[in-house]
């Protein structure tokens, strides 16, 4: 399963992510696993195997990001 979360901060030798869909929800993984390619502030799309470990990481682009819920509510309108 994707789950998004967005690249927060890095404290250590970890970075916390926090849940795009619950912002009071925060992960914590080892920052050498994201800091080749993630700053602060990007959105992640991140699938974990069966036992929690990060299976597959992604760099959702800002503009779609920023843009889902209003192409969904568009979506709506012409219905």
């Amino acid at each position: 399963m994707i789950n998004q979360y967005t690249l927060d901060r890095f404290e250590g030798f970890y970075a916390v992510l926090v849940d795009k869909g619950n912002e009071h929800n925060e992960l914590m993984v080892l920052k050498e696993r994201l800091i080749a390619f993630a700053k602060v502030g990007d959105t992640l799309a991140i699938d974990f195997d069966s036992i929690g470990n990060l299976k597959h990481v992604e760099i959702i682009p800002k503009e779609k990001a920023d843009s889902e819920e209003p192409e969904k509510e568009k979506e709506l309108e012409g219905l």
